[in-house]
């Protein structure tokens, strides 16, 4: 789509690794080489990037001000901006926080936490080199946590994250008294920010994770941030939002060129983006619970509870060979990109049973394989090209969500080849 080009060309802060200072752990210094390298991106550039993107592919953007009222209709939606009215067969509400539509019942937060963000602007004194240029900046405190990413070669975003109730904060002094107050709390971030200024007053953003009742059904769809919002902790909420456009314009463009295909694509979108969320909510527990050790406080504590109980049902986050389960870390294996079921399949092939079968395997001259009891072929909604398609999946006892591919291997296709071959070099040569 052109999109890695914009992005390349629109001047945008390489993001060159992360320091992070974790409950009271030593410092962890991670530096990425060019192929692995982002960006740091205030949402106006991001945005200006991709408009361009879209416009170079032909989409039509309105800009004449912001959504006054939506109204869905027997032929579809009526949408209204102080300047004009628009007709249109799906929406899709990509409003972020704002969630013009998710607002209208859909929905949910996580009850007994909240989340504010203390933000500043930060730029050296003259004389002085910004710190880690490129890096994103974490550490941990009593009562909360603060990050910071640089915007440009010489100003950073420098965020507090507190709970206005649990957090001790300083509130006779003001926003601004308030955000240095948080700093001198993470002591060893604050120390490297030291000869430096606020650029302009420090705001206060809500910062809350919430999710939704129903991301999907024919004709809506919530997209991205609109849907739900992640833990900043994870480091992925704009890969989270961009896949969740990725997805929303498979389902939509499915759902307007074949209708009978609208529900299945939709009802993929939900679980999807449901279970994006909840596996991002049990990837946090590991940060969450070093943190309520090393500081026994009801901020991290709460916290941690309420962790455990949004990612109930994901067991086993999947890390990539080398993460090193600290905030920021990169390595994790993306929640989005494959179903929960494989997910859990790529765990069961790590486990001690499977390495014991695959020893068992390789010492045999021959081998004899069948279908195990129980298993069936069905028929589920799966993302093919630019459409969702029904197509077989496997299902069975261990993986009742069902699951098609495993390491980018056809699980159905291995099914139908390897009984009837003996030696395994031949069952690969037919899969192939």
């Amino acid at each position: 789509m052109g999109a890695l080009d914009a992005l390349d060309a629109a001047g945008l802060v390489p993001n060159e690794g992360n320091t992070v200072w974790w409950a009271g752990e030593p410092r962890r210094d991670e530096r990425f080489g060019a192929p692995e390298r982002g960006f740091h991106a205030e949402r106006a550039a991001l945005e200006a990037a991709f408009h361009g993107v879209a416009r170079e592919a032909g989409a039509r953007l309105v800009t004449d001000g912001p959504v006054i009222e939506t109204a869905e209709e027997p032929d579809g939606w009526r949408v209204a901006t102080s300047a004009a009215r628009y007709r249109g067969r799906w929406v899709l509400d990509a409003s972020g926080r704002a969630g013009v539509l998710a607002r209208s019942g859909l929905r949910t937060r996580e009850r007994g936490i909240a989340t504010l963000a203390l933000v500043g602007r930060w730029t050296p004194d003259r004389g002085h080199a910004p710190p880690d240029p490129g890096c994103t900046l974490i550490e941990s405190y009593r009562d909360g946590w603060a990050w910071s990413v640089p915007t440009s070669p010489r100003t950073r975003c420098v965020t507090a994250m507190v709970d206005p109730r649990r957090t001790h904060l300083a509130r006779e002094r003001g926003l601004d008294g308030m955000w240095r107050a948080e700093l001198a709390k993470a002591a060893r971030l604050g120390r490297r920010l030291e000869g430096g200024r606020l650029q302009g007053p420090v705001r206060a953003c809500p910062a809350s994770l919430y999710g939704a009742t129903l991301h999907g059904r024919p004709g809506q769809l919530l997209v991205g941030d609109a849907g739900s919002f992640i833990d900043p902790l994870s480091s992925y909420g704009v890969k989270k939002a961009l896949a969740s456009a990725w997805l929303a314009a498979i389902v939509a463009h499915t759902g307007l060129e074949d209708d009978a295909m609208a529900g299945p694509a939709c009802e993929l979108y939900d679980d999807r983006e449901r279970e994006v969320y909840r596996t991002y909510r049990a990837l946090s527990v590991p940060f969450l619970e070093q943190a309520a050790a090393a500081n026994d406080h009801p901020f991290w504590e709460a916290r941690l509870d309420a962790a455990r109980a949004a990612g109930g049902g994901i067991r086993e986050p999947v890390a990539a060979p080398g993460a090193s389960g600290a905030p920021g870390a990169s390595g994790m294996l993306e929640p989005g990109e494959r179903s929960l079921a494989e997910d859990r399949a790529e765990a069961f092939l790590g486990s001690e049973e499977v390495r014991a079968a695959y020893e068992t395997i390789r010492a045999l001259p021959s081998v004899r394989l069948r279908p195990a009891a129980g298993l069936e072929i069905v028929s589920a909604p799966a993302v093919a090209g630019d459409r969702i398609a029904l197509e077989p999946h496997l299902v069975s006892e261990r993986l009742p969500g069902g699951a098609r591919y495993v390491r980018n291997v056809d699980l159905r296709r291995l099914v139908e080849v390897a009984p009837t071959l003996d030696q395994v070099p031949d069952i690969y040569e037919a899969y192939n």
